[in-house]
């Protein structure tokens, strides 16, 4: 395959199936910089599948990966991190009892440098001053970052893990229902903090969600998978939700994509 700058992840062909039934056959995806692509399709269409591969947590049995261009090897998160590819799954990944602070640095903490380094001292100022300043940065208010993770919002937590993913350098952030068992005023905010990415960070992101509102309200291009199989893409601006549901439902069957 030729290097194709227009693209900063695209996954070509994948196939993955379990036993004797396929959950991915022969999918593509193409996601454009600084682009939002929503991804929906009703359960078992190979949403979660798709996402767990290019994260790292699932391998795929066909099909190959490229990012900024080149071709890649997925075969773990870490190997996704390392790219800055971050997913934000719908549970969130957080540790309840730790302040947001702790969450954000989680497995990455910064320990004191020079002689102190010898005994992993952790510089805790550092990580509450930086995690202020990623907050500020992404207009989140939270009062104490003192109090364990479990005492905020839902809102207020989903804005920690998406921070905690921009934080770490990522140029791709994927989110599974990130407005998932929110209110209506978290979810607004949550939508704002989307966009906000997008438009002063310069990521790449993807979204999983059944919330065809609030698909529509954000991305730039919707990717409708159904069966395992790509059904179509389309410009936000080029179709209806109504158009959308009769491709998740199969009564629309003609594949299209821009």
């Amino acid at each position: 395959m030729v290097e194709n700058n227009k693209y900063i992840l695209e996954a070509i062909g994948i196939k993955k199936h379990f036993g004797g039934v396929y959950a991915l056959d022969n999918v593509d995806l193409q996601l454009k910089h600084n682009e939002i692509l929503g991804i929906v399709g009703d359960n078992g269409a190979g949403k979660s599948t798709l996402i767990k591969i290019i994260s790292g947590a699932l391998k795929s049995d066909e099909g190959e990966i490229y990012f900024e261009g080149k071709k890649v090897k997925i075969n773990n998160p870490k190997d996704a991190h390392n790219l800055g590819i971050e997913t934000v799954y719908q549970n969130l990944g957080l540790v309840d009892l730790q302040n947001p602070t702790a969450n954000v640095f989680l497995g990455r903490e910064i320990c004191y440098g020079g002689l102190l380094k010898l005994f992993y001292l952790l510089n805790n100022r550092m990580m509450l001053k930086e995690t202020e300043s990623l907050m500020d940065r992404l207009n989140v208010k939270l009062i104490d970052l003192r109090k364990p993770i479990k005492d905020y919002s839902g809102g207020q937590r989903q804005a920690v893990a998406i921070g905690k993913a921009v934080y770490w350098g990522s140029k791709v952030v994927i989110l599974d229902e990130p407005t998932a068992a929110l209110g209506v005023n978290e979810s607004r905010k949550a939508l704002e903090l989307i966009k906000l990415l997008k438009e002063k960070s310069n990521i790449s992101i993807i979204i999983i969600s059944h919330n065809m509102q609030h698909v529509f309200s954000i991305v730039d291009r919707i990717m409708v998978l159904r069966r395992g199989k790509l059904i179509t893409v389309q410009n936000v601006h080029d179709v209806t939700a109504n158009d959308i549901i009769k491709y998740i439902t199969g009564a629309e069957k003609v594949i299209e994509r821009v």
